[in-house]
């Protein structure tokens, strides 16, 4: 399962960043059947432990799980935690891009996302972006990640990758970006967490986030 397959599957990819393991169950349950990319992370990890999300994904077989990983170690040391992440049935990592082309994981059959813009602070990412998505380019990674409050280099990052590449776009509902936003300027993907997670009604919440992450607006 690739991430670049998914665009016209879904635009919503819901981030789970929980405190409670049952709740990762309960809100997968809820949203069965509408949500087809998860984004994890080490508070995922650290919460559910690796048996837990290696049991997380084995349950969601039609769910393709992004790690965000954020690996910004030297390239042996990636490699080998992009590895055991694999072994854990996740299909896609997210990874620092600032650590250089050289230290980029390698791991065959897995996604590698990189991030090239964080949505606030980041200051160094963004005089160098040019450089940052140049990498995507040399190590045919599978897409960037760009704050969804970063229009401009939204527009600048699909210029230079074409749709060759995917653009994730963070920062949509509790941080402020309205869904389709990123969208509208050349993101394929909104990540979307708090906005659907702590609503009353998780399935409602999402449906409607994807519906106008779908209309790709910006109002």
């Amino acid at each position: 399962m690739m991430i670049k397959d998914l665009r016209n599957v879904s635009r919503v990819v819901l981030a789970l960043d929980l405190t409670e393991s049952k709740r990762y169950w309960d809100i997968m349950s809820e949203l069965r059947g509408l949500v087809k990319i998860v984004k994890v992370s080490w508070v995922t990890l650290l919460t559910i432990g690796p048996d837990g999300l290696r049991k997380l994904i084995s349950d969601n077989r039609d769910v393709y799980f992004l790690m965000d990983a954020k690996l910004a170690d030297v390239g042996f040391i990636n490699n080998v935690i992009a590895g055991k992440l694999k072994e854990l049935g996740v299909h896609g990592i997210i990874v620092h891009g600032f650590i250089g082309k050289f230290n980029m994981p390698n791991v065959s059959g897995l996604d590698l996302l990189v991030l090239a813009s964080m949505t606030s602070g980041g200051e160094l990412y963004d005089v160098n972006f040019e450089r940052m998505i140049n990498i995507i380019k040399e190590i045919n990674a599978a897409g960037a990640i760009i704050g969804g409050n970063k229009p401009d280099l939204i527009r600048r990052a699909r210029s230079y990758l074409g749709n060759d590449y995917v653009i994730l776009s963070p920062g949509i509902g509790a941080q402020g970006v309205k869904p389709g936003c990123a969208i509208a300027h050349g993101a394929d993907f909104e990540i979307v967490g708090r906005a659907i997670y702590e609503s009353s009604n998780v399935r409602e919440s999402f449906i409607k986030i994807e519906e106008e992450s779908r209309r790709a607006r910006c109002t």
